[in-house]
């Protein structure tokens, strides 16, 4: 009997020891908080493109005033197209080259160089009119 009561008294101490007096104890988890994270922004090169020349865009050389006035570089395969804004007769005629256009008053014509060089042009009717112009290829 003694042995018993030496067992009870060892029990009633280890839960005097472990408990606050409250009939049940449970171990409950303190919340966890997670501190907020931040992402540096990522930053991106631009794109940049580079303008580009096609040969379907039309250049435009006006004669007006008396004068011719526009493009004074094309490329190879590039259409020109001549507008005659005067109400007089004129031509685009080249000095030492492939082309001699006549335009009609108001009237428009197009032409397209094949190879590239710089040509130097004036009007035959007109020939304090000049012009150069240079065709990249």
């Amino acid at each position: 009997m003694r042995r018993s009561l030496l067992v009870l008294a060892a029990v009633g101490l280890l839960a005097a020891c472990g408990s606050d007096g409250s009939a049940e104890t449970t171990a409950a988890a303190a919340p966890t908080t997670m501190a907020p994270t931040t992402m540096a922004p990522t930053t991106m090169a631009p794109t940049t493109m580079a303008p580009t020349t096609t040969a379907a865009s039309t250049a435009t050389i006006t004669m007006s005033g008396m004068a011719f006035s526009g493009a004074q570089t094309v490329q190879v395969g590039q259409e020109i197209e001549l507008v005659n804004s005067d109400d007089v007769p004129h031509t685009w005629t080249a000095e030492d080259g492939p082309f001699d256009v006549s335009i009609a008053p108001g009237q428009t014509a197009t032409y397209t160089f094949d190879e590239p060089g710089e040509y130097s042009y004036f009007c035959e009717i007109h020939p304090s009119m000049t012009g150069t112009i240079r065709v990249e290829g």
